[in-house]
């Protein structure tokens, strides 16, 4: 487990080392430590759906250039991680080993302040971190969260097949998907850059028995619940860590327009978005990148103003 998959394409960030941690459950995590020549902080990275840690070295040492340490984990059932051994209360589990990783690994290895960066999927046990009332990050930008799957009448529809497959026993089985935009470039609806959706391609490729295609009717199930609980009364009132959304204006994986309601829930949270982008905004064509880093950049920077 503590490894990295390499290859020429994605080379390991020099200083990079790979390490396991034991979960509240006794799961078994992957996860990698960047360390920053001089640092000023530390960011904990967390991908979304079917990302494992490799896909984000040039994100670690984008951070680092920046004078961050980084952090990052895969996401149980994702990576070298161990699997979940239930899909219910899944994004809870995962919102406990975010806080894990943040007070062991982490913690132990870096001095903050601390930071967090999500993507999509990774948004939401974010979310349910904070918004328990747990400081333990300064801020938290978040690319493109999953804050909801589908809209409208797709959202019932879905919610009714998954419950229902559920009961029938098949939360483990995936659902069907009319294609994986990371296998082929052309069409795709994650990012317009052909060269960091190639390397993506390159690592499954390299060991693909950790490659994931298709969620589990368990997840979408769990996703969904996720999705309606944040929305519930009263689920913002404990937040205290400052939140940025950024959103991809181009968004077609997630509900982009979402982004705009769940700032309007809380005072703490605030959207921005990437004008151009697709839904993979740190994997995007570097003009789109190099919005999202500006965003990321006024949004840390008060903070890191009082590091001496």
């Amino acid at each position: 487990m503590s490894r990295f998959i390499e290859i020429p394409e994605n080379p390991v960030p020099q200083g990079a080392s790979a390490v396991s941690f034991e979960a509240s459950d006794g799961a078994k995590l992957r996860a990698a430590l960047y360390p920053a020549a001089s640092p000023r902080g530390t960011v904990i990275i967390e991908p979304g759906w079917a990302e494992f840690i490799e896909k984000y070295f040039e994100v670690a040492d984008i951070l680092r250039d920046r004078g961050f340490n980084a952090a990052m984990m895969d996401w149980r059932g994702q990576g070298l991680s161990d699997a979940p051994s239930t899909w219910s209360g899944y994004f809870d589990q995962l919102a406990d080993d975010l806080r894990i990783f943040r007070e062991g690994p982490v913690a132990a290895q870096f001095e903050g302040p601390y930071f967090l960066m999500t993507h999509s999927m990774g948004g939401m046990p974010a979310l349910i971190l904070l918004a328990s009332g747990y400081d333990g990050f300064e801020r938290a930008a978040l690319s493109a969260p999953m804050t909801k799957l589908f809209d409208g009448a797709a959202n019932a529809v879905f919610n009714t097949v998954a419950s229902t497959a559920c009961m029938l026993g098949a939360s483990n089985t995936g659902v069907f998907r009319r294609l994986d935009d990371s296998k082929a470039f052309e069409g795709n609806v994650l990012t317009t850059d052909p060269v960091r959706h190639e390397r993506f391609r390159l690592l499954q490729a390299k060991e693909p028995d950790i490659a994931i295609y298709a969620p589990t009717y368990g997840w979408v199930r769990d996703a969904i619940g996720a999705s309606k609980r944040i929305r519930s009364a009263g689920f913002f009132d404990r937040l205290k860590t400052p939140v940025r959304i950024i959103s991809a204006s181009e968004e077609q994986v997630v509900v982009g327009d979402d982004h705009a309601a769940i700032a309007a829930l809380s005072p703490h949270i605030e959207q921005v978005s990437v004008k151009g982008a697709l839904h993979e905004i740190m994997m995007e064509k570097d003009e789109y990148q190099n919005a999202f880093w500006t965003y990321v950049d006024e949004f840390f920077a008060p903070v890191v103003a009082n590091v001496s």
